[in-house]
């Protein structure tokens, strides 16, 4: 059941949706002509989607052709901007506009694009007949998938398999697929080069600003719901517990560790007053420029923008992480680490 150009537009991410993208060799100096501007326009919809709400919507597919490349063109936005988050974010927003496509799509052409398109083994349960509607994927394809899944329903252990195939009705087989599409986009979104911004066609210029400023308040968005109103102190992960106390000792601090303290701490919401009276004891302390700086790394002067601290990897190759404890294996930055530790605290205490 080969796919039609109205399931090119509902799946743009399989290979044959990719290959009449190629056919076509459209350029992004091409996209700047008003013909496309739908296109671009439903791109910018795509990823605001994908922010806001979380899911990218299905449309009707009055136009096939501009629903089709809207997608590479958001492809090419996402990876121009280079947010890490929004990688995230986008991925598995169009995931989840895939898996409501798969679970209302006909049981055989889900089985062509899982064959055709990712590659899997899948077949029919012949051992328990038609009638039961059970599918079989093999028990490598399952694993690559089901590894994202916590809920025990999808155990291995757990499930009915013979000769390598795992046995999957067509909700598993809709649900696994999706998380198939998710993965596959964080990986192109990783290979693509990231666009300096000025290179780009003007057209999709002002459309990765609009997605930018969308960006920066979700994630502002998103330090307010899920920090604690108060500080917790016991919280501070063990990098920044260590450049604190080497302030506190009036030992020296390196411009990175500064920077790194100082962002963190403006980032659980200690005021930029009290951080001013934190660095009074550094010996070179210089009110005005400490209350330039601290400002300035609160996005109130020169850009505008809020900084965050370093990942983990970065205080690592500045020899700023001082080795790490059980917690810090499972995170990448050190606000994640607050958060998580300021949730158990209020936990214990409730």
């Amino acid at each position: 059941m080969p796919l039609t150009t109205q399931d090119l537009a509902k799946y743009p991410f399989t290979k044959e949706a990719s290959e009449h993208i190629r056919s076509l060799d459209l350029t992004l100096e091409e996209l700047n002509a008003e013909a496309f501007g739908q296109i671009v326009d439903r791109a910018e919809d795509r990823i605001e989607e994908a922010l806001i709400a979380g899911i990218v919507s299905p449309t009707g597919y009055v136009n096939t052709e501009a629903e089709l490349l809207s997608f590479a063109v958001a492809i090419v936005l996402v990876a121009s901007i280079g947010d890490t988050y929004l990688n995230r974010r986008f991925a598995l927003a169009e995931s989840k506009r895939a898996h409501l496509l798969f679970s209302e799509e006909q049981e055989e052409k889900l089985l062509e694009i899982a064959r055709t398109s990712m590659q899997w083994r899948t077949g029919r349960n012949r051992r328990l007949g038609r009638e039961t509607a059970l599918l079989t994927i093999h028990f490598v394809d399952y694993l690559r998938n089901a590894v994202s899944f916590h809920d025990d329903y999808w155990k291995l252990v757990n499930r009915t398999a013979h000769d390598a195939q795992v046995v999957v009705n067509v909700d598993d087989l809709a649900r696994l697929m999706s998380e198939q599409v998710r993965m596959k986009i964080e990986m192109d979104l990783q290979k693509s080069p990231k666009t300096v911004l000025e290179e780009v066609a003007p057209n999709l210029e002002s459309h990765l600003k609009e997605i930018q400023t969308i960006l920066a308040q979700r994630k502002e968005a998103m330090r307010a719901e899920e920090l604690p109103k108060t500080i917790v102190a016991d919280a501070y992960p063990p990098c920044i517990s260590k450049i604190y106390d080497n302030l506190l000792r009036e030992q020296h601090i390196s411009h990175m560790g500064r920077f790194t303290l100082t962002s963190f701490l403006l980032n659980i919401g200690m005021a930029a007053e009290d951080l001013v009276k934190i660095y009074t004891s550094v010996s070179d302390f210089s009110e005005s420029l400490t209350r330039y700086q601290i400002e300035h790394i609160a996005g109130q002067r020169g850009s505008r923008t809020k900084y965050t601290p370093p990942t983990c990897d970065s205080l690592k190759t500045h020899g700023l992480c001082p080795g790490g404890n059980e917690d810090c294996r499972r995170i990448r930055h050190p606000l994640s680490y607050y958060i998580r530790k300021a949730k158990t605290a209020k936990q214990g205490r409730d």
